[in-house]
This record gives structure tokens, C-alpha cells and sequence, in this order.
């Protein structure tokens, strides 16, 4: 029986994802749709966040100093405002709210749903006994663009994934090499700062 529900729910979410419904919470710049919940709409609050997070990265900022400026200016986490809207999450709740890290950063700049786009099957596990998440190919992903509102316009996300590939270290004088990501080692291929 239990393997007979399992099966269903598995068709389910197959038929919801391929049909561009999104399978997954709300981001943190989106809340549900109060009319129709299984559609976003832009929280005004933590969207202006995501802006400014993408604009300091379009200015050259690494998510390191992103994180501290955030931090600096007392901005809440997303798991701090979403318990502060009293949405439940799986993270436990911070001592500091405004403790923003890297990785927080790093995993806002790299989601495409802020174009308007609902990504879905971006993960999968491999049975019920392997339950590590692993990361599907892009071609295996289901894209739909334009099922919600816009916070970050297409051109700016590509341009912020442009530099992130491009990323430069600065030196101890605080300054970056005009070579900085452009020359690579001819034995391992590692770049060179």
C-alpha cells in the first residue's frame, strides 16, 4: 500500500512540475499568491533585498563582502524574516538574525527563479535508501519563463553570472591584477592570481 502511494505521489509531482506549477516554497523576495497558492507573488520587503544583493555584485562585490555590508547594515536573514512573518522553516532559528553568510549569498545570486522563470527537477535522489540530493544537468531541468513576476530582469541575472565566473582576487595592497582570471596554469589549469 505504501509502495502504491508512493508510485501516485512520484505521478503527481511529475504531472505538476511538467505543467510549470512550481514544486518548491516560495524564495526569499516571494511569497504565495493569496488568490491562487500554488503561484508567487514579489514580497516588496526581502525584494529590495535581492536587488541590492545583485547590484552589488554587478558593482564587482564577492559574496563575502555582500554578506558583511548586509550584515553591517542590520539587514535580517532570509530563515530571520521569514520566521518573522511566521513562516515556517526547516532552519532553526539564528541567534543573530542579521548573521548573513556567503553561502546565503552565493545560493541568491544563482537562482534563476528571480527572472520570472519556475525551475523545476532541479534535484533528484536516487532511491528511498539514498537520500542525498544530487544536482540534475540543465537539459533535465524543466524551465518555464514568465510564471511570475519579475525581480531581477534576464540581462542582469546573466551579467551577475558572467562575473561570478569572473572572479578576482585582490592582492594585499587591496587592488586586483590586470591578469586576474585570465591566465591559467599549463599543467593543472588552475587560474593564476
Amino acid at each position: 500500500y505504501a509502495k502504491d502511494i508512493s508510485k501516485k505521489r512520484k505521478i503527481v509531482n511529475k504531472m505538476k512540475g511538467n505543467a510549470g506549477i512550481p514544486l518548491s516554497q516560495p524564495l526569499y523576495g516571494y511569497i504565495k499568491n493569496p488568490d491562487d497558492l500554488q503561484f508567487w507573488v514579489i514580497d516588496p520587503e526581502a525584494a529590495d533585498v535581492v536587488r541590492r544583493i545583485f547590484s552589488m555584485c554587478m558593482e564587482g562585490r564577492g559574496p563575502k563582502q555582500i554578506a558583511n555590508q548586509l550584515k553591517a547594515d542590520k539587514v535580517l536573514t532570509p530563515s530571520a524574516y521569514r520566521a518573522l512573518q511566521g513562516i515556517k522553516t526547516p532552519n532553526k532559528k539564528p541567534e543573530d538574525p542579521c548573521d548573513w553568510h556567503s553561502s546565503t549569498v552565493v545560493a541568491i545570486l544563482e537562482r534563476r527563479e528571480y527572472t520570472g522563470c519556475t525551475v523545476n527537477f532541479k534535484t533528484y535522489t536516487n532511491s528511498i535508501w539514498d537520500k542525498k540530493q544530487r544536482d540534475n544537468p540543465l537539459e533535465k531541468q524543466a524551465i518555464f519563463p514568465n510564471t511570475h513576476e519579475v525581480i531581477i530582469e534576464e540581462a542582469v541575472f546573466e551579467k551577475v553570472q558572467q562575473v561570478r565566473q569572473q572572479r578576482h582576487r585582490n592582492t594585499r595592497t587591496g587592488r586586483s591584477s590586470i591578469f586576474s582570471g585570465l591566465v591559467y596554469c599549463a599543467d593543472c589549469g588552475e587560474k593564476l592570481y
